[in-house]
């Protein structure tokens, strides 16, 4: 009993830290969120890395976009996919149907090679793909492919990385796991000449943020604010990010009332400070103070402050102080 107690609390806590994770990675690459959700109508013809769509592929280009996995007995093949290379990560995104049934792999790569799926590749960064079956509403149910951060949960070939074409092709395959419905196998995995983008997303106007890394003001170059809800697990994203990647980002309940909240590493309401995807600090001790949160026009405003503490070193920290945000969110 004890035992089942122990690995429901392991894989909750896991899946909430990548998910989290993921909010953070979507601002910086999801043009359609290390995740991260596709808030429109999807695409009927392949698009670019810009969402443009691509009006005539030439024969060399038949399988422009192409994603498909095999799972439970059927061929998954999306109806959209896109994918996103910056900072040393790599995020694949496919969709599929009117839920928008989705996977998304997230990699901590920018070359061809073999990468074990669910293993910590630095020291925030593991490598994960995710299936969810209702990305619409957040209704379905998830597995992940994460389960202890140490033990192999399947690998991701990338093959070819053309970057004159600006395309990405590799294959998978995982085991999938959900605390109700367990394990899930996913086999003959396959993306060929997925378009990726390269750029961060631009900032809304209306949006403004503040903060002070020890005592520096962090002056920032992109602000963004998202709503994902995933598994059953609703949040608000806030991130404000430098075009070098570094980030300073918070992850909040997405029903979150005025009042003042404390920050923790992984549960929510949790903060987040990246020199880069390769040096990133979770919030062990800090707070959060909102002041308005308007869901009906996605309107939220507050002020915040933690100690960023590295996963490796206790020792290895930063002081996030005087933080403000005022953001529309999507």
């Amino acid at each position: 009993m004890f035992a089942d107690i122990n690995l429901h609390h392991t894989f909750m806590n896991t899946l909430k830290s990548c998910l989290a994770y993921t909010v953070l990675v979507s601002f910086l690459f999801f043009s359609s969120c290390n995740i991260e959700p596709y808030d429109g109508e999807i695409p009927d013809q392949a698009v670019d890395s810009n969402g443009n769509p691509i009006e005539n592929p030439t024969d060399n280009n038949s399988e422009l976009g192409v994603f498909q996995v095999d799972f439970d007995g059927e061929t998954y093949e999306a109806d959209n996919v896109i994918g996103t290379l910056a900072g040393g990560v790599m995020n694949i995104t496919a969709f599929k149907g009117s839920d928008q049934e989705s996977f998304i792999l997230t990699l901590f790569a920018d070359k061809t090679g073999t990468y074990e799926v669910g293993v910590t590749s630095n020291t925030i960064g593991v490598n994960s793909v995710t299936y969810s079956e209702n990305t619409l509403t957040g209704e379905g149910d998830v597995w992940i492919g994460v389960t202890d951060f140490m033990t192999s949960q399947g690998e991701v070939v990338i093959t070819e990385i053309d970057e004159e074409n600006k395309t990405i092709s590799g294959t998978f395959l995982f085991t999938g796991h959900n605390v109700e419905k367990g394990a899930k196998e996913f086999t003959n995995g396959t993306f060929n000449n997925v378009s990726y983008g390269t750029d961060i997303l631009p900032s809304n106007s209306a949006n403004s943020f503040f903060a002070k890394v020890d005592g520096v003001e962090f002056i920032e170059d992109a602000v963004q604010g998202m709503a994902v809800s995933l598994g059953g697990i609703n949040n608000i994203g806030i991130s404000a990010t430098k075009n070098n990647l570094e980030t300073i980002g918070l992850n909040l309940d997405a029903n979150v009332v005025p009042g003042e909240y404390e920050l923790s590493t992984f549960s929510i309401p949790s903060g987040l400070y990246s020199k880069s995807f390769s040096e990133s600090y979770a919030s062990d001790a800090g707070k959060v103070i909102i002041t308005t949160h308007d869901v009906a026009n996605k309107h939220i405003v507050g002020t915040f402050e933690f100690t960023a503490t590295s996963f490796l070193s206790a020792d290895e920290k930063y002081e996030v102080t005087e933080g403000s945000f005022d953001i529309t969110y999507l």
